[in-house]
């Protein structure tokens, strides 16, 4: 069916395979070191310098020959589970054997999400690994230069192959599962920003209006299938329109964690302004980010295209300079005829929304040839809004 060809269009690599790709900085709320020392607590191994960032904790539970793990195998395994992406992994033993004594090596660790800034040491002292915890202020970049202007991209859900491969709230600077499909190429080229970061709002399709995948391919076939177009204009109920608060306001919470590691990013004392550009999922985790930002950051301009449940939740849109929502008209005078419609997210206002020059809804032309139920959603179909929309008009994009 074509449907679940099109839910599988943004696939995720392996770890072994992400982790080895450059993607770029990765920035989260745990900094990771790793390292050996002697009696005198001199380093023998390793380095007290930050190896990596995640927004996980790891703690060890059992060490088996702990003498026997050098400091480059015990990274390794560490740095693997912390990178394991599915969700349900929260406890790992892991096992090999010491290829010239052939005796083996364990470690029992267990992991959890992090939402304050830690420092997490793991030190071989003396023939057993010790754990070292510290809670640190967040902070940002200590660096006295001018105010950034930072742009903000926000993913939505990556498909059905990865469901249990939710968020783990990390910033890169590279859009590592390939999600925009070039669209942030064009916001980028068009804002000119001085620095550009991506965030994942992909939760489960739980959290979702469809709440569960039979809904939604039902949704699918009654949204497309009519014994009579004529009649069937207005049968907009056979989208999953019913919202669902507790999934969004899960993700929103989520996105709580993404702003507390993007504000690392940032300026301490000046402060950076932020252009954010989100879709479908995303617009619920942008706003969690945007409560974390308030008073930390200058809010530019947002662009929310097709939010799903949007109407659930809000912010106080005259804080950003302009506040632009983009996708189908299910909602306003003269909507699109079902078969145009999102049918992933249908659409509707997003809570507080105002209108001016600077704030509102645009929608997809009538005349844009892929209007349906799949590319009414998607971002690779996004493009009608650097094409079609003329300066003046509402939702056009510029400095």
């Amino acid at each position: 069916m074509r449907l679940f060809l099109l839910l599988l269009l943004f696939p995720l690599p392996s770890t072994a395979q992400f982790f080895n790709k450059k993607i770029g900085d990765v920035t989260g709320l745990v900094k990771y070191s790793v390292w050996e020392e002697d009696t005198l607590g001199n380093v023998l191994n390793g380095t007290k310098d930050v190896l990596f960032q995640h927004n996980y904790s790891v703690d060890l539970v059992r060490v088996k020959n702990p003498n026997l793990i050098s400091v480059a195998e015990f990274k390794e395994k560490v740095f693997q589970f912390v990178n394991t992406p599915k969700t349900i992994v929260k406890v790992a033993t892991i096992s090999w054997e010491d290829s010239v004594l052939s005796l083996k090596k364990k470690l029992i660790l267990t992991r959890k999400i992090e939402e304050d800034n830690t420092k997490l040491c793991f030190i071989k002292r003396g023939g057993n690994w010790l754990i070292f915890k510290d809670k640190l202020p967040i902070l940002g970049d200590t660096i006295q230069t001018t105010p950034k202007r930072v742009l903000v991209f926000i993913n939505g859900y990556r498909g059905y192959e990865r469901e249990e491969n939710e968020s783990d709230n990390l910033v890169t600077s590279k859009d590592r599962y390939h999600y925009w499909f070039k669209l942030d190429d064009r916001f980028i080229d068009t804002l000119k920003p001085t620095e550009s970061y991506y965030l994942d709002g992909s939760l489960s399709v739980k959290t979702s209006n469809h709440r569960n995948t039979i809904r939604f391919v039902k949704s699918f076939y009654f949204a497309n299938h009519f014994v009579n177009r004529k009649d069937s204009l207005r049968k907009y109920n056979r989208l999953n329109i019913d919202p669902n608060p507790k999934g969004f306001y899960y993700r929103k919470e989520k996105g709580r964690i993404g702003g507390k590691a993007l504000v690392l990013k940032l300026h301490q004392k000046q402060k950076d302004t932020i252009d954010i550009v989100c879709h479908s999922m995303g617009y619920a985790y942008a706003l969690g980010m945007i409560e974390v930002l308030k008073d930390k950051v200058v809010f530019g301009n947002i662009y929310i295209l097709s939010p799903e449940n949007g109407c659930q939740d809000g912010a106080d849109w005259t804080q950003f300079q302009q506040a632009w929502q983009y996708g189908s008209n299910l909602d306003q005078p003269n909507p699109d005829p079902i078969w145009e419609q999102d049918g992933i997210a249908p659409q509707c206002e997003v809570k507080g929304m105002i209108y001016d020059s600077k704030h509102g809804r645009a929608f997809i032309p009538k005349t844009w040839p892929k209007k349906n139920f799949v590319d009414s959603h998607m971002p690779y179909n996004y493009d009608w809004i650097f094409e079609r929309i003329k300066k003046g008009e509402a939702g056009h994009i510029g400095k």
